[in-house]
């Protein structure tokens, strides 16, 4: 069986209550597809936020079933905007891997009548926080950064898109807010992306559809073994390896939390000051400013080395954020003259040409890499992991 990829929808029947995922595959024009991507912490002189990219699908309409709900032909009863998106890798063996879940976003589609096409803006599921706000009263005063995440999260505007569950709801660092007055008619989103930050936490949806917060560790599972190119055992995996670099550029030893500072005056001294800035509205006190701020110089003071390695999607199907990677990369070699290599017995020391080596840099197998940010390619069936050193 040839790999491919199959595409649902699951429209509204009313508001917040979905009907039956339907396979629209066939009405997908694949030459149009765009890449699909997610990260945390893959911009550089930065400490980032899980994000996931938006997904653009040109749609068959000939039939008017992607049409708006004035058409009698729609399969959207109530509207196009909130529908489920869902996209699958098929694997070799017929495996069916989730890799994209998203919600159409109806005030960026077009339609064109000419052509009977429907362009379709798909937005993460994560997308739907920006549309719902914060109230007052919805979270308290003196809580745990954890205990305000849930109440945040737990709430059926958002769990009819993704699932709830308290166990996959955990952080790095976990102080207690001072007061939470500043949360009020914010969006979901603002108040998420401040209570992770001082919390020294990511967001991101399983596979499972499960919403999950945790620290920026990898996750204790199997590691996915990874070959260069001329690997003795024939295991070449690797079609390109990019970008590799000592991680500097993600370097902070000195941190300020509302103008209270921790600093690593030996990873100063040895690397430069690299320094990062956070203001929280909702704490006052000293104490939790500067636990935060010692937690964050723990996890960034030194530099973790990183790069970005091209594979078939098919070795890395089941790859998911924050899980571990092991690389093993050694030289190539090219020949000089007439790509005849020297062999024992054959040729004189000095007096004959030997392979050079293309590259003097190895990456051993005994190094655990982290993923941090995935790009799969859907029109040609390669995945691109940018990876930080454990």
């Amino acid at each position: 069986m040839i790999n491919t990829y199959k595409y649902f929808v699951t429209p509204l029947k009313k508001y917040d209550t979905y009907g039956t995922p339907l396979e629209i595959t066939d009405d997908v024009y694949l030459s149009n597809l765009s890449n699909v991507k997610q990260a945390v912490d893959s911009g550089n002189y930065d400490i980032g936020l899980y994000t996931y990219s938006n997904v653009t699908i040109t749609l068959n309409n000939i039939t008017g079933k992607f049409s708006s709900e004035n058409n009698p032909s729609s399969i959207f009863p109530v509207g196009r905007d909130k529908a489920k998106i869902v996209i699958k890798y098929v694997d070799s063996g017929g495996i069916e891997n989730t890799i994209y879940q998203g919600i159409i976003n109806d005030e960026a589609t077009l339609q064109n009548f000419d052509s009977g096409e429907v362009v379709v803006k798909v937005l993460s599921r994560d997308s739907i926080f920006r549309k719902i706000k914060v109230p007052g009263g919805l979270i308290n005063d003196n809580i745990t950064f954890s205990d305000a995440i849930k109440t945040l999260l737990n709430r059926p505007a958002i769990t009819s898109l993704m699932a709830y569950d308290a166990t996959k709801i955990t952080v790095g660092y976990d102080g207690y807010l001072n007061s939470s007055l500043s949360f009020t008619n914010k969006t979901t989103r603002d108040v998420l992306d401040q209570l992770l930050l001082a919390s020294g936490s990511i967001f991101y949806i399983d596979t499972s559809n499960k919403m999950v917060v945790k620290n920026r560790d990898y996750i204790d599972t199997t590691v996915t073994e990874l070959f260069g190119p001329g690997d003795v055992l024939g295991r070449d995996s690797i079609l390109k390896l990019t970008n590799y670099n000592s991680g500097l550029q993600r370097t902070f030893n000195t941190i300020s939390v509302n103008d209270n500072f921790y600093t690593d005056d030996k990873y100063v001294t040895r690397y430069g000051i690299g320094s990062k800035n956070f203001n929280f509205d909702f704490i006052t006190s000293e104490t939790t400013a500067k636990e935060i701020a010692e937690y964050y110089v723990t996890q960034f003071k030194q530099p973790k080395y990183e790069c970005e390695v091209v594979v078939k999607t098919e070795l890395v199907k089941d790859l998911n954020i924050l899980y571990p990677v092991k690389l093993n990369y050694g030289p190539r070699y090219k020949p000089y003259k007439n790509n005849k290599v020297p062999l024992a017995g054959s040729t004189i020391a000095g007096q004959d040409y030997y392979p050079h080596t293309l590259n003097n840099d190895i990456i051993y197998d005994n190094i655990i890499w982290k993923v941090i940010a995935i790009d799969s390619d859907v029109k040609n069936y390669t995945t691109k992991l940018k990876i930080r050193e454990v």
